[in-house]
């Protein structure tokens, strides 16, 4: 009812808006891509906010990335009061917008989403669509137990596809510099490592953390079958990863808090595989087409967040306490603490035994997680 309801054939300036940090951006790239392949010739803007001082985002991991022509960030304390939104709303109604893509955040309320289409009415585009209500906050748990939500990355190419834009292939578009690769190549000079395997064992959420000794297990099992273990993280990772690092010995090495993010991407292209929680990192991985080992707590709504790809393992176990929606477990994590060593070796063996460039070809799997229920039943995982 506010705008038109076909979609324009051509557009001068377009603008996609989708805040987040590096995993809700890396997913949300390949539904940019699409609406950049459908206008090759607009000026492209990315609307963007972290939400968080001094997080990581868009500015970051998009570094180099010449198929977007502007990212306008902004900060919480942008928008705190509604002068601050006015002015926000002004700066951008300047620009005269003729296409307004909205990538709405996972669990958008239904009156978020009314307020962000005030905001984009304001704002003025000629076009607009996108905003979208998934799930909703109540009962939770019974839509984990009847329903297999779309991973995010899928869920973004639902969004612009219903929009009208054509969504294959499906495609990241992340930069690669020669200045990086070539970074990386003298960080991984030394010779004699058959496969290189990324562990990342930090993310921003204390309901996905995994015992730092157990990705320590996991990374002395990956060095005795050959295996140089690389440990990534930010900043605030760097001295758990060192650790880690300094337990596995020497084919271990720490470049937490050491790489920029499109110097992590280019050592994740460089890995055989992952293996992390649910954060960020198996996100890069899937869009550099690296297969992951993800392990994964019971949160959020079951499916969402898996990473894209059909190589990629997925460990999450089932528990009474179940999609919870907190960010801090009251019951000292028993959701992730429930996946154990030999459950994430046993897969890191198994890949590891395939030569170089076979397809792991696991289809994305959900350990012990049970499918809808059928007629009153659950049917087995």
């Amino acid at each position: 009812m506010l705008w038109p309801r076909a979609r324009p054939h051509s557009a001068e300036k377009v603008l996609v808006f989708r805040i987040g940090q590096i995993g809700d951006i890396t997913c949300a790239l390949p539904a940019l891509r699409a609406v950049r392949r459908t206008y090759p010739a607009a000026h492209l803007t990315l609307l963007t906010s972290t939400g968080r001082v001094n997080s990581p985002g868009a500015v970051e991991l998009l570094d180099g990335v010449d198929w977007i022509d502007e990212i306008f960030a902004y900060g919480a304390d942008d928008i705190a009061t509604y002068p601050g939104r006015w002015r926000l709303a002004m700066a951008l109604r300047r620009r005269r917008f003729d296409v307004w893509v909205n990538l709405s955040a996972s669990l958008a309320t239904p009156m978020r989403e009314l307020r962000g289409m005030a905001f984009a009415r304001l704002v003025g585009p000629r076009w607009a669509r996108g905003w979208h209500v998934d799930t909703l906050n109540w009962g939770a748990q019974l839509q984990s137990e009847y329903m297999v939500f779309p991973g995010e990355v899928e869920r973004c190419l639902d969004i612009v596809n219903g929009a009208g834009f054509p969504v294959e292939p499906v495609e990241f578009g992340l930069s690669r510099s020669e200045k990086v690769q070539s970074r990386v190549d003298t960080l991984l000079s030394t010779e004699g490592v058959a496969d290189w395997v990324a562990i990342a064992p930090g993310g921003k959420r204390a309901t996905n953390r995994w015992p730092a000794e157990r990705f320590a297990t996991v990374g002395a099992f990956l060095a005795a079958r050959g295996a140089g273990v690389l440990l990534l993280g930010g900043a605030a990772e760097e001295a758990e990863c060192a650790r880690i690092a300094a337990s596995i010995g020497p084919a271990a090495r720490s470049f937490a808090g050491r790489l920029t993010l499109p110097e992590s991407c280019e050592v994740l292209r460089r890995c055989r595989f992952a293996v992390c929680i649910d954060s960020g990192v198996q996100h890069l991985a899937a869009a550099v087409g690296t297969p992951s080992i993800s392990l994964f707590s019971f949160w959020q709504m079951r499916g969402k967040w898996r990473p894209y790809g059909d190589e990629n393992v997925v460990l999450q176990k089932w528990v009474p306490c179940h999609t919870c929606l907190l960010d801090r477990c009251p019951y000292d994590n028993r959701c992730m603490k429930a996946i154990a060593v030999d459950e994430v070796t046993k897969h890191a063996g198994e890949i590891l035994a395939l030569s170089s460039g076979q397809p792991i070809g696991r289809g994305g799997i959900l350990s012990d997680t049970p499918e809808p229920r059928v007629e009153g039943r659950r049917v087995g995982a």
